[in-house]
């Protein structure tokens, strides 16, 4: 439970996305997403084939809708920070601590050659340990990180320097897209936002609930992540905030990217790590486990296909059989679950929910195998429209993530 005060939300974001220890292991070069829980940033992939870049304990791993998560170089360490340059979105930066708990340094991605180089002078014991990297729309030099404090740099990353006044636990920092000398902070006080480039601050959101994610948007927009309350957005030269999505209960963002082919397009990292998917502005979410299959086509088809096939057992919109009375037992040992979000349906990862599909249940053979009489792609959409169902909070919480949930 976090508090008022916010000193909860505290702990678990910087603990989460100020890793000073070693890194994770990497014995592993593969692994389902849901596994991967440890998420610090992401980024748009500049393959364009709709996969996303994460910031992990484990390294850099590149993520595909499929529900599987790779582990790529460079380089061995964890990467705290991971930034698309708004100017050029082939161009990405990224910043890490190696297995030593030495600066992995700041590198920089040439696509045109495949190659990361690090920037001279950012690695080893006294090189920086950024998050939440921010680039700025107008200058592309022009940076902005966490490292303690609120860190900037002119030069392209070459050299760092602390500001003198920053707001204290800060959480997030992103530079304005229309003004060379404003910064957003998303702190455990609030959000705050400084005119004279980090000489004094003030707040920007009303109310003092912490804000845990900022960024800078195309178009002159800035988002952030007003916790209890949703994600927030602003047109610049006002700076009237307005309450774009909500949902997410006590869930709550610690990553926010837009894709730079789409604006419209968010991509978010929830706080158990779960990837998550707007087409809509923030408006409303879905997993990006398979999102590829998410679309209103395909939900619709399913929906169909539910009807005619699994609501006689698990009840019209996933309600369950016996939705009045979820401890009810038939001869084989229970009634059909809810699959909605009432029960423990996303207790389960994509794989495993259309496997028991494909498959039938070991535990009732009421629930039979269906790969006879439904098509594979006929299963992935019933999946899509059983997950259409589902919160953000049980999208945020499926799979193997649903145990660290479950104490919350």
């Amino acid at each position: 439970m976090i508090g008022k005060s916010g000193t909860a939300l505290a702990a678990l974001m910087l603990l989460a996305a100020t890793v000073t220890g070693r890194a994770e292991a990497q014995e592993q070069t593969s692994a389902p997403l849901d596994r991967v829980q440890s998420v610090f940033s992401l980024a748009v992939d500049p393959a364009g084939d709709g996969a996303l870049l994460l910031g992990t304990g484990y390294g850099l791993l590149r993520a595909t809708p499929d529900g599987m998560a790779q582990v790529i170089t460079p380089p061995r360490a964890a990467i705290t920070g991971i930034a698309t340059d708004p100017n050029d979105p082939a161009r990405l930066l990224l910043n890490g601590i190696d297995a030593t708990g030495a600066a992995a340094g700041l590198l920089i991605f040439d696509q045109k050659t495949a190659r990361w180089t690090a920037t001279p002078g950012t690695q080893g014991e006294n090189g920086s340990k950024l998050t939440s990297l921010s680039i700025s729309r107008l200058d592309g030099e022009r940076m902005a990180g966490i490292d303690k404090t609120i860190q900037l740099s002119t030069d392209g990353g070459l050299s760092w320097e602390p500001l003198a006044t920053a707001p204290e636990e800060t959480l997030a920092v992103a530079l304005s897209g229309t003004s060379p000398s404003r910064i957003f902070a998303a702190t455990v006080g609030g959000l705050m936002v400084s005119e004279d480039n980090g000489q004094s601050w003030q707040q920007s959101y009303p109310g003092d609930a912490p804000a845990t994610v900022v960024t800078s948007l195309s178009g002159g927009r800035v988002a952030a992540y007003i916790y209890r309350t949703g994600l927030v957005m602003a047109d610049e030269e006002t700076l009237d905030w307005q309450v774009v999505g909500s949902g997410f209960q006590d869930r709550y963002l610690r990553a926010l990217v837009e894709d730079p082919s789409s604006p419209e397009t968010l991509y978010a990292v929830a706080d158990t790590g779960a990837i998550l998917l707007s087409r809509d502005g923030g408006a409303t979410w879905i997993s990006f486990e398979g999102s590829d299959l998410a679309t209103p086509d395909r939900i619709a088809a399913g929906k169909v296909l539910y009807d005619d096939n699994c609501a006689s057992c698990h009840g019209a919109g996933g309600i369950g059989e016996a939705p009045d009375d979820p401890e009810a037992r038939d001869e084989f040992g229970f009634k059909a679950p809810a699959l909605n979000d009432a029960m423990h349906a996303w207790h389960h990862s994509d794989a495993g929910l259309r496997a028991t599909i494909h498959e039938g249940s070991p535990r009732n053979e009421r629930m039979a195998a269906w790969q006879e009489v439904l098509s594979d792609e006929e299963i992935d959409s019933i999946l899509a429209y059983v997950k259409s169902t589902w919160s953000i909070r049980s999208l945020a919480c499926q799979g193997a993530r649903h145990m660290a949930c479950l104490g919350q």
